[in-house]
């Protein structure tokens, strides 16, 4: 049992060692910027539909 133990930590050990000495990947560089124009759509259909909410809901 002992020299399973003993086995089992050196092998454990050695592929750390494999791991530790490998080199870090390089960072990503910038995403690219999204179009403004679709943005500007974006954020007018979201008031559009925020105004239909809350004016159209009247009832009489």
């Amino acid at each position: 049992m002992k020299n399973n133990l003993t086995t089992l930590i050196i092998i454990a050990l050695s592929m750390l060692t494999f791991v530790v000495a490998q080199d870090p990947p390089d960072l990503p560089g910038a995403p690219n910027q999204g179009p403004i124009p679709g943005m500007i759509w974006l954020a007018l259909s979201g008031l559009i539909i925020a105004a239909k909410k809350y004016f159209g809901n009247t009832e009489k």
